[in-house]
């Protein structure tokens, strides 16, 4: 097989390590849900309470590298919500929660993040969660902390704490996937009625990936920060690409695409769960894992994604300039689609109509079928332009 472009770079895409560690730990989410919760805080047996911890990951390096190249401080107001959306729109796979409270995490190297890049993010949470109150979301936000870390943190750390409570009584488990849902993905790309500019469909996975592969070796040379001193040299910043550039394709500049927010739907998930309630089976989010997420989630069952959308051009990009093979493109990136819902066929058209009033695209992309040969294991298998790829835990 093929070497891992991901793994070079010193990630995991399937993370198999540390879901060991965490099974040998006692740490795992309950069941077969898709964020851990808890004994309800307040002592009410009829709710769940969570806490819930994600951030935006390396992403922040685009932000800076934009920064120090133009001076301009406006690919770092992205940050917050894809802190934000990481984590919000994984509680919403379990179900619609009450109030939220918020709480930011902020580690900096002070010499090369000023004050007044925090205030933009700062702001930005505060702006977010206002558009999001107006979509019924309701996010309070709680302070957090912000810390000075220059001998630990060589630029940017932008995480974020989301807590609350959720009824048992409305809790979806995916363990309740079963062979003959369908399979309806909601678009990762295009412009939701929430959202201010269109969305790349990049989201806060796969980034230091994306980053090598299509940014210049410039930037490691006069930016030595944005490079782990572990790597080959041979496998960092390849590309032809400064943030700046608009390749032909592309709708907006590279940084722009890099850095697009992550795109939450967390509005959408509320209403389908309002019309269709226990007829949801399942909700996932497509993020670590790319398309193979769901293989963690159901018993026996063999995931077929056969109507995919096709690939935003961010992704073809990555493709082809990282030259990373497209059996690892689907399994570290989202490739289009970023939320799935399964649930039987008779109930797609419903999840259709309430996406497309958002402005997002929806379409059913496969099928769950019975996994006959391992009847206690699951697969996904991918069938696309670029071939056909299976994948199992």
């Amino acid at each position: 097989m093929e070497e891992s472009k991901y793994g070079a770079l010193g990630v995991s895409a399937s993370k198999s390590g540390l879901h060991r560690a965490l099974d040998q730990s006692g740490l795992t989410p309950s069941g077969a849900l898709f964020a851990q919760v808890s004994a309800d805080l307040a002592g009410n047996s009829e709710y769940y309470s969570f806490v819930h911890c994600d951030g935006a990951g390396t992403k922040t390096i685009v932000p800076y590298l934009h920064f120090r190249e133009t001076k301009s401080r406006s690919l770092f107001s992205g940050l917050a919500q894809d802190a934000l959306v990481m984590n919000l729109d994984d509680i919403y796979c379990i179900g619609s929660p009450e109030k939220l409270l918020l709480a930011n995490t902020v580690a900096r190297n002070a010499r090369l993040i000023d004050d007044e890049t925090l205030a933009v993010l700062f702001d930005s949470y505060r702006a977010l969660a206002s558009t999001l109150a107006a979509q019924g979301i309701l996010i309070e936000l709680a302070g957090g902390e912000t810390a000075d870390c220059g001998d630990v943190v060589r630029t940017l750390v932008v995480d974020a704490v989301l807590c609350g409570r959720i009824k048992k009584s409305s809790i979806v488990d995916a363990g309740n996937i079963v062979p003959g849902d369908v399979i309806v993905g909601l678009s990762s790309t295009g412009q939701a009625i929430y959202e201010n500019m269109p969305n790349s469909g990049i989201g806060s996975n796969g980034l230091t990936l994306a980053r090598h592969a299509m940014l210049s070796r410039e930037y490691a040379k006069d930016y030595p920060e944005v490079v782990d001193p572990n790597l080959s040299p041979d496998d960092v910043y390849r590309g032809p690409f400064f943030t700046t550039d608009r390749p032909e394709g592309l709708e907006m500049s590279v940084g722009e695409a890099l850095a697009s927010p992550t795109r939450t739907y967390a509005p959408v998930i509320a209403r389908v769960l309002d019309t269709l309630g226990s007829s949801v089976h399942g909700i996932i989010h497509v993020t670590g894992g790319g398309q193979t997420k769901v293989l963690r989630f159901g018993r026996g069952n063999i995931y077929i994604k056969d109507n995919l959308f096709a690939p935003p051009p961010v992704f073809s990009l990555i493709q082809r300039f990282g030259h990373v093979a497209w059996r690892e493109m689907y399994q570290v990136f989202n490739m289009g689609h970023r939320m799935e819902f399964y649930l039987p066929e008779e109930f797609a058209a419903t999840v259709f109509e309430i996406s497309s009033s958002f402005g997002i695209d929806a379409r059913i992309i496969g099928r769950v079928e019975r996994n006959n040969e391992a009847a206690a294991s699951n697969k996904v298998t991918i069938e696309c332009p670029y071939g056909s790829f299976d994948y199992t835990l």
